[in-house]
């Protein structure tokens, strides 16, 4: 009898005690747990799986013109020499083909890749004439991850150029809408610059088509020209000179001829614009069709995003002939796991509460079980002010 009062003392005196004996900071707290609870569910950020950083840094070269074994000797080579000893890369692996050279460093553990990240632009940076001639400047990249959440189909007989303007005019539209911030054109084929010249031309005025690839190189690039010092700052001078379209290269000046006048590419060539020479056909519903990929940030909402979707997809007008469809969403699979949720707390509370009716009265039953949504409600709380997702 003495231990059993002695124990019923204790716990008086204990955390469950104090909050017996003080009932509005009991309330007060249950209170803050709910309320606080339900703002983390309406604001906690939610993405399908938890977002993984892949801990990688690329660096690549463009090199137009160069073979794969040109580019293992003038770049990929010459890079994993630099950046092989770097602290914090545990792998490093190259991938040199036909105009373009590129080499992955993978980061251990528990390193900050940005200063990894950092240390590789300094080493390739102080490689002595790197890039070669007529290489483009390395890009240097850390690899972030960017989940798609919606993927858009454009569809229609309509021509190939029309069908391509039109996807470039979406994407354009959609990046200016407010929640979308990433979205990529899939499907269609690259636009390309076709210049042909006759061989009796080649012939006529003493050129090879070696001459003139050089002279639409040489006279279609962005060349930086330096810095300007001036009170308001740096200005960075660049020469645009790269042409986008085949009316940029017709005035490009091939030669001089005895008479004084100048050889235009365009007298010499067909320029025309057009698409790569490639076996590539996207239909839908058995029409020519070019996908739209809208991803999110490491940052945005998942369902953000597609709720930003969905209202351009209501605002948007298309010209007769051409649809815009959605082919896969992927929020129907996280709202269909969050209903899922949702009903099973809702069974399992009713069904907790029905148990201990039987054995309680209404009210004891009902505060008993109510504490089971209180203590989730508080979790979630916990969960949202340590920064975590609901995924």
């Amino acid at each position: 009898m003495v231990g059993g009062t002695d124990a019923s003392r204790e716990r008086e005196s204990g955390l469950i005690g104090w909050f017996i004996h003080n009932h509005v900071a009991a309330n007060l707290l249950m209170v803050f747990f709910i309320g606080g609870g339900l703002l983390a569910i309406f604001s906690m950020r939610t993405e399908l799986f938890p977002t993984v950083d892949p801990r990688t840094i690329t660096v690549s070269v463009p090199y137009p013109g160069a073979t794969p074994h040109e580019v293992e000797d003038g770049i990929t080579r010459r890079v994993e020499e630099a950046v092989i000893g770097i602290e914090g890369v545990e792998q490093v692996t190259s991938v040199a083909q036909e105009n373009l050279g590129v080499v992955t460093l993978e980061v251990t553990d528990f390193v900050d890749v940005q200063e990894v990240l950092n240390d590789v632009e300094n080493a390739v940076d102080q490689l002595a004439d790197f890039p070669p001639q007529d290489a483009e400047s390395p890009i240097i990249v850390r690899a972030k991850p960017q989940p798609f959440v919606i993927t858009l189909v454009l569809s229609g007989d309509v021509p190939e150029l029309t069908l391509k303007r039109w996807a470039e005019r979406l994407e354009d539209e959609m990046l200016r809408s407010p929640g979308i911030s990433l979205v990529s054109i899939r499907g269609g084929r690259d636009y390309e610059i076709s210049i042909e010249v006759s061989e009796d031309d080649l012939r006529k005025y003493d050129l090879t088509i070696e001459d003139v690839g050089q002279i639409v190189f040489a006279s279609s690039q962005d060349i930086p020209a330096g810095t300007v010092e001036s009170l308001a700052g740096d200005i960075l001078l660049r020469v645009q000179e790269k042409g986008y379209v085949g009316g940029d290269f017709e005035d490009i000046v091939v030669r001089s001829l005895p008479d004084g006048s100048l050889l235009r590419l365009k007298d010499i060539a067909v320029i025309a614009d057009g698409f790569i020479d490639d076996n590539l056909v996207t239909r839908h519903n058995g029409k020519p069709a070019i996908f739209i990929e809208i991803s999110r940030s490491e940052s945005q909402d998942l369902l953000a995003v597609e709720q930003a979707v969905q209202d351009y997809l209501e605002a948007v007008r298309l010209p007769t002939g051409i649809r815009l469809d959605i082919l896969e969403n992927r929020t129907e699979i996280l709202k269909q796991r969050m209903n899922l949720l949702l009903r099973n707390a809702l069974m399992g509370y009713a069904l907790v509460f029905l148990v201990l009716l039987l054995f309680l009265d209404l009210k004891l039953a009902f505060w008993t079980s109510l504490g089971i949504p209180i203590s989730f409600l508080g979790g979630l709380l916990i969960v949202y002010l340590s920064g975590m997702s609901f995924n």
